[in-house]
């Protein structure tokens, strides 16, 4: 069993502090960009991770993860109390559906035409939307170090690479970070990024994101 990704993805990652977490042995081989030929074999959609088991491919980092947990290694990263489990899928879905298509927006000109300065219309506008989603989370935290239950769970694998990575973009492209003036969700950040698990991940996306950032621009 192993993870096919690439160096920096927050999807990737996602699965990475799962797996660190847990303890279990399971390789995350990090793919050339641009992928082999072959890979659309192992996910027609094109996109990182994939797990492979045995010859068979899985797709989609959130059902990696829970694959990963039904497999019952390693210690629970599901609250075992039923309201916890739904406030920790809640917000999983709410980032999933609210804060990633807002990056997502500057991934298409971002391939389509690279070395291209965004232009800053686009560059707001991602950045708004990515606020409002941001501000469904905020609501929902309860002020602790983590995001449900007191303990690491899947939420903050899914969280944490995303929020560390708009920490690297906004900044980049000349805004200020997103969650600056949400004070329950910078806490969050700032002390769940102490959680070992989760700061050796975010400690392996920051080069390549910064060398990916490097050349970004805003118009």
């Amino acid at each position: 069993m192993k993870i096919h990704s690439v160096g920096g993805s927050r999807y990737g990652s996602r699965c990475a502090i799962q797996i660190g977490a847990k303890g279990i042995n399971v390789p995350i081989e990090h793919l050339p960009v641009p992928f082999p030929e072959d890979f659309r074999r192992k996910n027609p959609v094109g996109l990182v991770p994939v797990l492979e088991v045995d010859g068979k491919f899985l797709p989609e980092s959130q059902v990696i993860c829970e694959f990963i947990e039904d497999l019952g290694d390693g210690p629970s990263l599901r609250p075992r109390d039923p309201f916890l489990l739904a406030e920790m899928r809640l917000l999983i879905r709410q980032y999933e559906l609210y804060c990633d298509p807002a990056l997502m927006l500057l991934y298409a000109p971002w391939r389509d035409q690279p070395g291209v300065p965004f232009a800053k219309a686009l560059v707001e506008e991602s950045r708004t939307q990515f606020r409002q989603g941001l501000s469904l989370l905020e609501q929902r935290l309860d002020g602790g170090k983590y995001a449900v239950g007191g303990t690491l769970s899947l939420a903050d694998c899914a969280l944490m690479p995303p929020l560390f990575q708009s920490t690297l973009l906004f900044p980049t492209l000349g805004l200020d970070l997103p969650f600056a003036d949400m004070p329950l969700l910078d806490r969050y950040f700032q002390a769940t990024a102490t959680d070992p698990h989760v700061s050796l991940v975010l400690g392996q996306m920051e080069p390549p994101l910064r060398e990916m950032f490097a050349n970004l621009r805003c118009a």
